[in-house]
């Protein structure tokens, strides 16, 4: 017995890690109640921890769902902060950690940008990330958010304070993913982002993610630079491509002091959808890298687009509850998040 616990001393921590899943929904925050709280209890019967979304403006009636118009937070202008969309995503921190899920948090999304908010008609999709104007309104956009506002619902407390509820943040939703030239020649953008998070945020065990970006060019070197504030390196891969990039990033992120996560993947809707999700669980839990499916919904899916929705007890549910079932069993993860996810 002295032995063998002597043994579990000098072995190291990683050795214990479990791996966990979770989901994405960019404006559950805007359903109504008994929407909202059908995807968290699914969520909580499937033994997901974490749930993605982030600030921004929606119209109403997203994926075909009840959710409401919300105005952007900077919708009146830069700098003008309305914080209905911040007050909306404060009940969902306190819906979501009574089920024992912990929110990852966007301050951002380019498909905003790109759509023309009051960034994107102001300097442009481009300019967004290279105005110093810009850059520095942003900045203060990141400090309202996590230091400005104050969540009634929990003492009136900032964001930043709020680490039992707040598993992670990122600058950005797939910050510059519309050009891949020039992503890679600004990711400096995403680090110095990166930054202005930890310098409003003191604890460690909230983290800072990347945001994603395009399959294997999620995982970019500069990421992992002690330089750069970057915790968490976030792959969104819809190429099912794991097994071309993930052994060197796995490397490369433990070389580092860093992590990984695959933090969107999906199976499109066709005749072979259970066996691709089924593969697509394999090929990650292989490497025991955490992951969070794109996306979970309340409605019956209305086929809108690139189609990966699932409806929480509706087709594909099994599935999906199955496979993070058996991704939360797993040991020995190369990435330990168990502090993060402490609620």
């Amino acid at each position: 017995m002295k032995l063998a616990l002597l043994l579990g001393a000098l072995l190291p921590s990683a050795l214990a890690a479990n791996s966990f899943a979770g989901a994405n929904n960019y404006y559950i925050w805007a359903l109504p109640t008994a929407d909202r709280i059908a995807i968290l209890d699914g969520m909580q019967a499937a033994g997901m921890k974490v749930l993605r979304t982030w600030v921004t403006g929606l119209a109403a009636g997203q994926k075909a769902s009840d959710s409401i118009a919300v105005p952007d937070l900077e919708a009146n202008g830069i700098g003008n902060y309305d914080d209905t969309v911040l007050n909306l995503i404060d009940q969902l921190m306190v819906d979501a950690h009574a089920r024992g899920i912990k929110l990852l948090i966007g301050m951002h999304d380019v498909n905003a940008l790109e759509g023309g908010d009051i960034y994107g008609k102001t300097y442009g999709t481009e300019g967004f990330y290279t105005n110093s104007a810009a850059i520095n309104a942003f900045n203060q956009r990141i400090t309202h958010i996590l230091n400005g506002h104050k969540n009634a619902l929990l003492g009136n407390q900032p964001w930043s304070d709020l680490s039992a509820y707040i598993f992670g943040l990122e600058p950005q939703n797939e910050p510059m993913i519309f050009d891949q030239s020039f992503y890679t020649s600004h990711l400096s953008w995403i680090c110095n982002a990166a930054l202005q998070i930890r310098n409003n945020v003191g604890d460690p065990n909230q983290l800072i993610f990347t945001g994603g970006g395009s399959a294997g060019a999620s995982v970019q070197s500069a990421f992992f630079s002690s330089s750069c504030a970057i915790n968490v390196v976030a792959i969104h891969d819809y190429t099912d491509g794991y097994d071309s990039y993930m052994p060197s990033a796995i490397s490369q992120a433990e070389a580092a002091g860093k992590k990984l996560i695959v933090e969107e993947w999906g199976s499109l809707v066709g005749s072979g959808r259970t066996a691709n999700l089924e593969s697509n669980v394999a090929k990650i839990n292989n490497y025991k890298v955490s992951w969070l499916y794109w996306e979970l919904i309340s409605n019956t899916d209305p086929h809108q687009g690139e189609d990966y929705e699932i409806q929480v007890n509706g087709a594909d549910w099994s599935t999906i509850s199955s496979a993070s079932e058996s991704t939360a069993v797993l040991t020995g993860a190369p990435f330990d998040f168990s502090a993060s996810l402490a609620l």
